[in-house]
């Protein structure tokens, strides 16, 4: 019989539960996955960078240091299906008192919503009201409704929206060696839409009829 020492022995991709156990003040973290030993490196990296999701699991890894966790497989192998790691993982969770627990949850049913970042919170007044109006189709009013802009934004706003009349509305154009003091007027008096005028404008190469006014003709 052949036997395969690297599958069998050296296989370590392996479903299970994990634990993570801090000595100094018996404190667990319970956890499944798909590929333990994998998983429980991945939690030991995180928290050697100071960047793991579990705010209270990494003060206390900072507290105490590396040497005071242990980094365990609980149930290890193959046959353990999501399902499956999910009730063990809760039923392991259930013996352990709150205080004595990294997780936040203890039913794996309900964690979707504990680990919302918005669970337990609610919105504002504006933000309901928002919501109200997005349900019934209607626009959302202004945010900015009774409310009064200081002189220098008012002033600023002058003037970014007569620059905008210059440059944008205002723009002469010549069509057939006419004169046009605006998109807008060449439109009216030549039957043609603003958006075939302007893009004539800018191409150059087939309509030499159409030009910006300052391009030369």
């Amino acid at each position: 019989m052949t036997f395969n020492y690297k599958e069998n022995l050296f296989d370590f991709k392996k479903p299970g539960i994990y634990l993570i156990s801090c000595k100094k003040i018996e404190k667990y973290y319970i956890g499944e996955s798909q590929n333990v030993v994998t998983r429980l490196c991945a939690h030991k990296n995180k928290l050697r960078r100071n960047i793991h999701e579990n705010k209270e699991l990494q003060s206390d890894f900072n507290k105490f240091g590396e040497e005071n966790f242990l980094f365990q497989k609980l149930i290890f192998g193959y046959g353990l299906n999501k399902d499956k790691r999910l009730e063990l993982e809760t039923h392991i969770l259930l013996t352990l008192e709150p205080e004595k627990r990294y997780n936040i949850y203890t039913n794996f049913k309900k964690r979707d919503k504990i680990l919302n970042p918005f669970f337990g919170k609610t919105h504002n007044y504006e933000a309901r009201q928002a919501q109200s109006f997005a349900k019934k189709g209607q626009n959302i009013p202004s945010g900015f409704k009774n409310k009064n802009h200081s002189d220098n934004v008012k002033k600023m706003l002058s003037q970014i929206n007569s620059n905008k009349t210059t440059v944008e509305r205002r723009k002469p154009v010549m069509i057939n060696s006419i004169y046009y003091e605006s998109i807008s007027e060449a439109s009216k008096k030549t039957g043609l839409n603003r958006r075939l005028i302007r893009e004539r404008c800018h191409n150059k190469t087939h309509f030499n009829n159409f030009k910006w006014v300052g391009e030369g003709l």
